[in-house]
């Protein structure tokens, strides 16, 4: 089998999101370019950003909320075609105050000859910390 079709696999498309929810995780901005096209477009509910774009996400979540390793889960993931789709929970802490957060995910994401073209994604919060809470 050629790389090309190890690439375009089923299996190798959902490995490569994996793997990108991993960097993401620990906040590895050098491995990004291992990943994602340079040509990358991601549309999400702050508007659509390029690979900068990306990268500048990823440094405001680090800042807001404390990752580890094992931070997302990945739910369910589907393929068709080009595109991935993932249903994820990510289990982070507050930076300011070290409260735990469960926030819900779906990410669609389009993924050619191994690397992240195009993605839509989504995030929701499912417990409010109690210093955000309203009395």
């Amino acid at each position: 089998m050629s790389d090309v079709a190890v690439n375009d696999s089923p299996e190798s498309k959902k490995a490569v999101f994996r793997r990108l929810v991993e960097i993401y995780a620990v906040g590895d901005l050098s491995a990004l370019d291992q990943l994602i096209a340079p040509n990358y477009i991601g549309h999400a509910s702050a508007g659509d950003r390029d690979l900068e774009g990306f990268r500048q996400s990823i440094k405001y979540f680090h800042n807001l909320f404390v990752y580890g390793k094992d931070s997302f889960e990945v739910n369910d993931q589907f393929v068709e075609g080009e595109k991935v789709a993932t249903r994820m929970t990510a289990h982070v802490k507050m930076r300011a105050t070290g409260e735990p957060v469960t926030l819900i995910g779906i990410n669609i994401a389009r993924i050619v000859d191994g690397k992240l073209v195009e993605e839509w994604n989504t995030w929701e919060q499912l417990q409010v910390p109690k210093s955000q809470e309203r009395g």
